[in-house]
């Protein structure tokens, strides 16, 4: 299994909100994660910091090589409510921190399978030459929610007023609702973690013909080149696991 990670600040912005972290943690065992943070220039790119810390933190302090499956899914929504409590407090001692806050997308891998949590736009999809793309994630969006009650279109929500409004974020309340799936990794998958910097820019189509070919490495770099020639308009952040 390897990972790679790439993150660019785009075109428009003046720093970089998003972080991510890969680490393996043992034999055929690690983790990768992508936070984009929200709250203006400071409080974003804190909040991002802060999760990114400390779910690393919280996973390297739980993980042991004989981690059974069903502990996985409580040592994921700790790690998550960890970060979210940073944050919280944080921002409550700051006021020119009000408000801040993250999207957290997560993939722990363990034994051809990944483990995901989620909360956020901010999202993960796998690739296979079997299946094509698919989007694993769910997007805790306004337009997301307007999509399943059918108020909108798929082609009215990509340019829809809301499309950067959450619905949930880690850090700007004391409780926290974190979405969490899991998925087998055949051979040959590819998964992608990305922030909105890119889905914002680039089609699902163009991320799948992209994913298809070249090294992990080239697709990361040819996805947030394609962003940038879309426009960049927000930070890009693009993981990739292959198997």
């Amino acid at each position: 299994m390897k990972i790679v990670g790439k993150t660019d600040i785009g075109l428009h912005r003046d720093s970089n909100q998003d972080a991510f972290r890969i680490m393996a943690l043992g034999p055929g065992a690690g983790f990768a994660v992508v936070c984009d943070g929200m709250g203006g220039e400071n409080g974003g790119e804190r909040a991002s910091s802060i999760a990114k810390k400390a779910i690393t933190q919280a996973l390297e302090e739980s993980f042991s090589e004989n981690l059974t499956e069903e502990k996985i899914k409580p040592m994921l929504i700790r790690a998550f409510y960890s970060a979210n409590s940073n944050i919280y407090r944080i921002a409550s001692e700051h006021t020119e921190l009000s408000g801040m806050g993250t999207t957290v997308v997560l993939a722990f891998l363990l034994r051809q399978k990944a483990y995901c949590a989620t909360v956020g736009d901010s999202r993960i999809y796998l690739y296979s030459k079997e299946d094509g793309l698919r989007q694993l994630s769910k997007d805790h969006s306004r337009v997301q929610y307007l999509l399943d009650r059918g108020e909108i279109t798929p082609e009215e929500a990509k340019n829809h007023s809301d499309r950067n409004k959450l619905t949930r974020a880690v850090g700007i309340s004391e409780s926290l609702d974190v979405d969490f799936f899991d998925t087998k990794l055949l051979p040959g998958f590819r998964l992608l973690l990305c922030s909105d910097g890119l889905t914002g820019c680039v089609e699902d189509e163009e991320i799948e013909a992209i994913l298809s070919v070249g090294s992990p490495e080239e697709a990361a770099e040819s996805l947030i080149h394609r962003a940038n020639d879309r426009g960049g308009y927000d930070n890009i952040t693009v993981v990739i696991v292959e198997g």
